[in-house]
């Protein structure tokens, strides 16, 4: 049982508002309702990471070019301090570009996840 409280009345009022809002009534159906908004928020955070991820590829493929129009000079030894700090971006880039892939098949799981509850709260307002 829920304690009373502050915390026990902002819950009421959230829920409230959730039910007013999706203009459903049944527990199964808003909850459902709240977990189809989950998915598209988190839809809406993978695009974003694609677009970062997409931009640093793009940053990647210009330090590379940069290096290859560089060691094209022919005297490296006169650029070798550039070229370790432009391969260090390449790195770092690498770096971010990973994490930023981490983010998305986390939130490719979490979906995954919510996707499931939406099933088991459509059964359950079916047979209700």
């Amino acid at each position: 049982m829920a304690a009373a409280g502050p915390s026990n009345i902002l819950a009421r009022r959230v829920t409230d508002e959730l039910i007013d809002f999706s203009g459903e009534t049944s527990l199964p159906k808003y909850m459902k309702f709240l977990f189809l908004q989950h998915i598209a928020e988190t839809r809406r955070f993978i695009n974003i990471m694609r677009k970062k991820a997409q931009t640093v590829r793009n940053c990647i493929a210009q330090l590379n070019a940069l290096i290859a129009e560089i060691e094209a000079i022919g005297d490296v030894y006169d650029v070798f301090d550039t070229l370790m700090c432009l391969r260090d971006d390449i790195r770092d880039e690498y770096t971010k570009m990973m994490g930023l892939n981490d983010a998305i098949a986390q939130a490719e799981d979490k979906i995954a996840t919510k996707e499931g509850h939406v099933k088991i709260m459509q059964a359950y307002s079916d047979v209700v």
